[in-house]
C-alpha cells in the first residue's frame, strides 16, 4: 500500500559507494556483480545511490509480482526509461495513456496469435537455411555477429516484407545498430555522446524509409496481404485510421525489442548447449525424431511446438542469462513494503540476473538444468512470476511467442547440420548494456554427414516454392 505519513526507513543501502557519485561508476562497469553483492550482503531488498538518486532493488517472485501488478499504478513505466521517450515519443505504446497504450497494443497482438505464426515460420526456416548455405562446409563463426543479423533479417523479412528484405535489409540492419544505441541508462540523455547523435541520426533515417515503403504500400497493395499491409490497413476499434507516426514506430518497437533480445538469447542458447553436450544431443534426437533426415528444411509450426526439450533448454537459458539484467519503474507514491518505505519518485528495479539464480526459487541455481522446468518432473521449479527475462504483467513483451519460435527454428536447422563446439571462453559483455555474450565467442562448425546434399536440394525447392528470384 502507499503511505506518505510512514515513518518506516528506506531499504538497506548497499555499502562501498564513492563520494558523491555512490554506486553509479560500479555499477557502469559491471551492473551485475553490483546486483549480486548486494543480494548476498544485503537480501532481496536493498538500495543503491546513483549521485544521490535511491535506485530500489526487489528480488524473487513475489516482489517480481508486485513489480507487475502495480505497473501504471504505484509504479510509472513512463517515468522509468527517458531514453525510451527520445527513441520513440512521449504518446507511443507503453508510455502513453493507458487507453491509448491498450489501443496500440491490440493492434500487434493479433499479428502474434497462432494462425498469424505459421505464416513466420517458414520465413524463419528460409533464413535459418541460407545462413547455413552462407557457412559452407565447415570453419568458425562469432556468435552475435552471426545470428544478430539472422535475426534482424527475419524480422525484416516477417515484418516487412520480402520486397523490403531483399533491398533494403542491410542498410535496414546497419541504421538499427545505430539507432539501438540511443538505449541509455546512466548518463544524461542531454549529453551528445557520439552513440546518441548516431542514434537521433540513424532514427530520422529509418523514419524516412518506412514512411517511403508506407507510401509504396499503398500505391501498389500487396495482395495476399503480409504484415506490413496488413498494419497499413489496420484502424483503432473506433474506426479511426492509425496514423503513420504510430505504424512507424511499432515496426521500429518490434523490430528493436526483438532483434536487442532475440540475438542475445538464441546466442547464450546455443553457448550453454555447446557446453551441454548431453543435452544438445537430447535435442537432436528430439528433431531427428520429428523432421526425420535432411537440413530442417521441412520444419514447420506444428514441428516446433512439438519441440518440447527444446522449449526446456531455451527457458533455462532466460533463466541463467536473461538478456534484460534489469527492469525498471518509478514510484508514483511512497510505498510501503515488508516495513521499508520506498518514497515517491524513487527508482524500483527488478533484477532477473539475480532473481533467476537465487536458492531459495531454484535449486542448484548456477547448473543447466532444463528438466527443471518440465512439467512431467515431480521436482518441476515453475514458481509464478520465478521466470521474467520477458517481462510480465499487461506489459509483457508482446512477441515473446515469435521470439521463442524463432529460436527454436534458427538452433534447430543448426543443430541439424552442424557439429559444433567453442572456441573462446563465454562471458557476458563488460558494461550497461544490452547483455550479450562478449566478443569473441567463436564456434567451429563442421557440416554433419548426410546434411549436404539435401540442404542444396530441400533449399533450393524451399527458395522456389518462396519466389526466390536467385533460385528462379
Amino acid at each position: 500500500m502507499a503511505s506518505a505519513a510512514s515513518a518506516a526507513g528506506g531499504l538497506p543501502l548497499l555499502d562501498g559507494g564513492a563520494p558523491f557519485l555512490g554506486h553509479l561508476a560500479q555499477f557502469f562497469r559491471d551492473p551485475v556483480s553490483v546486483l549480486k553483492r548486494g543480494y548476498a550482503s544485503r537480501g532481496r531488498m536493498f538500495a543503491m545511490n546513483f549521485m544521490g538518486q535511491r535506485m530500489n532493488v526487489m528480488l524473487g517472485p513475489e516482489h517480481n509480482r508486485f513489480f507487475f501488478e502495480e505497473t501504471d499504478k504505484l509504479l510509472s513505466i513512463r517515468e522509468s526509461m527517458p531514453f525510451f521517450l527520445k527513441m520513440f515519443s512521449p504518446d507511443f505504446y507503453s508510455f502513453a495513456e493507458m487507453d491509448e497504450y491498450l489501443r496500440q497494443r491490440a493492434i500487434i497482438m493479433p499479428r502474434f496469435k497462432a494462425a498469424s505464426m505459421k505464416q513466420y515460420v517458414p520465413v524463419m526456416v528460409e533464413e535459418s537455411l541460407n545462413l547455413v548455405e552462407r557457412l559452407g562446409n565447415e570453419g568458425e563463426f562469432d556468435l552475435i555477429p552471426t545470428l544478430g543479423p539472422v535475426v534482424m533479417d527475419i524480422a525484416a523479412h516477417s515484418f516487412m516484407g520480402r520486397e523490403f528484405h531483399e533491398k533494403l535489409g542491410h542498410e535496414f540492419f546497419d541504421l538499427f545498430r545505430d539507432f539501438s544505441g540511443g538505449m541509455e541508462f546512466v548518463l544524461p540523455l542531454w549529453l551528445p555522446t557520439p552513440k546518441m547523435v548516431k542514434s537521433q541520426r540513424a532514427k530520422k533515417k529509418l523514419h524516412a524509409i518506412l514512411q517511403s515503403w508506407i507510401d509504396k504500400r499503398r500505391a501498389v497493395p500487396l495482395d495476399p496481404p503480409d504484415f506490413f499491409q496488413t498494419m497499413i490497413a489496420t484502424k483503432y476499434p473506433d474506426g479511426r485510421p492509425v496514423p503513420d507516426e504510430i505504424i512507424r514506430h511499432l515496426i521500429l518497437l518490434l523490430v528493436w525489442a526483438g532483434h536487442e533480445t532475440t540475438a542475445g538469447q538464441v546466442s547464450w542458447a546455443l553457448a550453454d548447449l555447446l557446453q551441454n553436450p548431453g543435452y544438445a544431443q537430447v535435442l537432436r534426437d528430439e528433431i531427428s525424431g520429428l523432421l526425420g533426415g535432411g537440413n530442417g528444411g521441412n520444419l514447420t509450426w506444428e514441428h516446433a511446438i512439438a519441440m518440447e526439450k527444446m522449449d526446456l533448454a531455451l527457458r533455462e537459458t532466460e533463466r541463467l542469462h536473461p538478456v534484460a539484467y534489469m527492469l525498471s519503474r518509478k514510484a508514483n507514491a511512497d510505498i510501503e513494503r515488508e516495513g521499508y518505505t520506498i518514497r515517491k519518485g524513487e527508482f524500483v528495479l527488478l533484477a532477473p540476473s539475480v532473481s533467476h539464480r537465487m536458492e531459495e526459487t531454484f535449486r542448484n541455481p548456477d547448473a543447466y538444468d532444463p528438466e527443471r522446468f518440465n512439467p512431467a518432473n515431480p521436482d518441476a521449479q515453475t514458481t509464478s512470476n520465478s521466470l521474467i527475462g520477458f517481462g510480465g504483467g499487461v506489459h509483457r513483451c508482446a512477441g515473446v511467442n515469435f521470439a521463442r519460435m524463432e529460436m527454436k527454428a534458427l538452433v534447430a536447422i543448426l543443430l541439424q547440420n552442424f557439429d559444433m563446439e567453442l572456441i573462446d571462453e563465454v562471458k557476458p559483455v563488460a558494461g550497461a548494456s544490452t547483455y550479450w555474450p562478449a566478443q569473441p565467442c567463436r564456434v567451429r562448425y563442421k557440416r554433419r554427414t548426410g546434411s549436404g546434399v539435401a540442404a542444396a536440394v530441400d533449399g533450393a525447392a524451399l527458395a522456389r516454392a518462396a519466389g526466390c528470384p536467385a533460385h528462379a
